[in-house]
């Protein structure tokens, strides 16, 4: 399987919401607007904050697929970095944005923390991959993440009610991380 579809699997085992009694039926993904999400109505993870020109009713599985690669998986680069930092820089590019989840890896490697993918954080990433590994760097990443969480449901206590959610996310992502 290739990465960007063991990325997709993982993002969709943990983004859909299934009508009652239809558990891993795609047939049967709903939308939610989850009270206190930024990103309001939301289908397949895919929220209307965010693609406010798609109709997130009717979104398809298909679509949303396509949405992950092009806005997720392409923009934040994760086809050029090594099984399991792409997932990690994927799945953050979702859930923090493209730019946040850049800076989290560019502080990682030592690069400039602009949050722009370029040449230089893409050597500097390369560098630390062969320096440590994949798995470290994925690892390193998360734990910036974690702290980014908590900080967050720290200084507003709006988004406390999701740092579970986000945790036990890290913690799935950690266990894919680790066997990798």
């Amino acid at each position: 399987m290739k990465d960007f579809e063991k990325g997709i699997k993982f993002l969709i085992d943990h983004e859909v919401v299934y009508a009652k009694g239809h558990y891993g039926d795609l047939n049967y993904a709903v939308s939610e607007n989850v009270k206190g999400d930024r990103g309001g109505l939301t289908k397949f993870g895919i929220d209307f904050r965010s693609h406010p020109d798609e109709d997130i009713e009717s979104l398809t599985y298909e679509r949303a697929v396509q949405i992950y690669k092009d806005e997720y998986w392409d923009k934040s680069h994760a086809e050029k970095l090594p099984w399991p930092l792409c997932l990690v820089q994927v799945d953050g590019a979702v859930n923090t944005g493209v730019g946040q989840q850049t800076k989290f890896l560019q502080r990682v490697v030592g690069a400039d923390d602009d949050g722009a993918f370029g040449p230089k954080t893409l050597a500097a990433t390369l560098d630390a991959v062969n320096d440590a590994s994949a798995r470290y760097v994925a690892l390193e990443v998360l734990n910036l993440r974690e702290q980014f969480y908590r900080d967050l449901a720290d200084s507003d206590p709006e988004q406390k009610r999701f740092l579970n959610g986000w945790l036990n996310r890290l913690s799935d992502l950690r266990k894919v991380v680790s066997v990798a």
